[in-house]
């Protein structure tokens, strides 16, 4: 990790005098707990503000109250703050449509003017979290943004294997933190498989061997202007 670039220094943008800031895009309430949780703890501690839109709720009902909650949660362990850009419907992220999900990010980068936006990998093996990678991908096409894939959520599909970190981020001062903020989601629910922790801890730990750490999360470089200072290849 490189440190972070003082606001308003040479070549930083959007947002040159302001706090450096990141946002978070995902499908679902815990994807972005499960593949960056420990880069928004190491982010926020080193004072960049993060955002986290979850575009999507895919339960309802109690079920919706419960994940909401979790979310909330997650979301205080971590340091980000939590938004719901599409109102947190009940719904798939297919469902919002294509052109309705870009606005929505538009309107978040517009607000927040992050250096880097962290969101699915384009190659992930599932629908909702594709469409939000390219809402992602279209919403930062006018401005100068570091764009980053995360890794896919689900660890025993073909989409986890083709998956290959340039970025690596160096977690182990933050695991536990991580931990408090996934324990919840590994709640089991009807209609609904609980979050295997075990696995995203594996895959912590493998990553963390591939770039000479502990445990660490790995990120795909999907657009980089080099401008934010936040990340870095090193």
């Amino acid at each position: 990790m490189a440190d972070v670039t003082p606001a308003g220094a040479p070549g930083t943008a959007p947002g040159a005098g302001r706090r450096p800031a990141v946002l978070v895009v995902v499908a679902h309430p815990d994807d972005a707990e499960i593949a960056v949780g420990g880069t928004i703890a190491h982010l926020t501690a080193r004072g960049v503000r993060v955002v986290t839109a979850v575009l999507s709720q895919p339960e309802s009902g109690a079920g919706a109250r419960q994940r909401t909650r979790f979310t909330e949660r997650a979301a205080a362990v971590l340091g980000y703050e939590l938004r719901w850009p599409t109102d947190g419907g009940n719904r798939q992220v297919t469902d919002i449509g294509e052109i309705a999900l870009v606005a929505a990010v538009d309107r978040l980068i517009a607000e927040i003017a992050p250096q880097a936006v962290l969101t699915h990998w384009s190659g992930d093996g599932h629908a909702d979290h594709r469409l939000a990678a390219r809402a992602a991908a279209a919403a930062t096409r006018t401005c100068r943004v570091d764009l980053y894939g995360m890794r896919p959520g689900e660890t025993r599909t073909p989409a986890f294997s083709r998956f290959a970190p340039q970025v690596f981020v160096d977690i182990s001062a933050h695991h536990a933190a991580k931990a408090r903020a996934l324990e919840p989601f590994g709640t089991a629910r009807p209609g609904f498989r609980p979050l295997d922790l075990a696995a995203v801890e594996a895959a912590d730990r493998f990553y963390g061997t591939l770039s000479g750490s502990e445990r660490a999360e790995g990120l795909v470089v999907e657009r980089a202007h080099g401008i934010g200072g936040l990340l870095s290849a090193r």
